[in-house]
Formats: C-alpha cells, sequence, structure tokens
C-alpha cells in the first residue's frame, strides 16, 4: 500500500510539473539611444502567465559583471531556470527582468567624469522609461 501511495504521488508530482509554465527570454533585443548615441542591446525575461495576463508586473533590472554583456545572465546565470522555479514554488513574485548590454567598449553602468560617457542618464532618462512604458 505505501509503495502504491508513492508512485502515484510520483506520478501527481510528474504531472504538475510537466504541466507548469515557462517563461520566456528574448536575448537580442534593441533600443536607440539619443544620450550615447548608439543603439543598446538588452534581454527580457518575461514570467510564465505575461502574454495571459493583464496584471502589472513588478521590473528587476539585473546587471551583469564587466567584460560581459546581457545574454551573461542568460547564458551563465540560468535565469530563466532559476525564475521559472522560483516563482513555481512561490518563493519569488511573478515579475519582469530585464538585463542591459553595459559592454560597448567603455564599461560601466555610471557617467564619466568627462561626460562622454553618459550611462547612467541613459539608463535612468530613456532605458527604464522605454521599458516601462
Amino acid at each position: 500500500m505505501i509503495r502504491k501511495t508513492a508512485f502515484l504521488m510520483a506520478l501527481i508530482i510528474t504531472a504538475i510539473n510537466l504541466n507548469a509554465q515557462t517563461g520566456k527570454v528574448h536575448d537580442e533585443l534593441t533600443m536607440e539611444s539619443k544620450i550615447l548615441n548608439m543603439e543598446r542591446k538588452y534581454a527580457i525575461y518575461l514570467p510564465p502567465d505575461y502574454e495571459s495576463s493583464e496584471r502589472s508586473y513588478p521590473v528587476l533590472y539585473l546587471l551583469h559583471g564587466a567584460g560581459d554583456d546581457q545574454t551573461g545572465w542568460v547564458q551563465f546565470g540560468e535565469v530563466l531556470h532559476i525564475a521559472d522555479k522560483a516563482i513555481l514554488e512561490g518563493s519569488a513574485t511573478p515579475m519582469i527582468i530585464v538585463m542591459p548590454d553595459g559592454n560597448s567598449g567603455k564599461r560601466g553602468y555610471f557617467n564619466d567624469m568627462q561626460n562622454e560617457w553618459r550611462y547612467e542618464d541613459f539608463f535612468f532618462e530613456e532605458f527604464m522609461p522605454y521599458v516601462e512604458s
């Protein structure tokens, strides 16, 4: 009887996992920046229910490390797997995760002292409003 119950529980858990939706990642999106005078790449994770829901979602901006680009969290950080799992388990609320490319020969998410590289201005004045519109 115990074996039969354990087997049925395993089947139920498998069915639940097979039925679980997954989010989507788009990792080659672009936008034109007037502040930086160039096209900027970014990746975005959309939660499993994004296309079927009309709710609004919180947005998490996930910045990569030096020498990486917008695909770092997708390829090496496994953002799709980790976010889907956290949402499924209830340890995270469904959210949109945005991963901008901060690497284009000039590194950093900040404005330089000469005001020639204004990434911080781009991020707050162009990128965030673009994403959240």
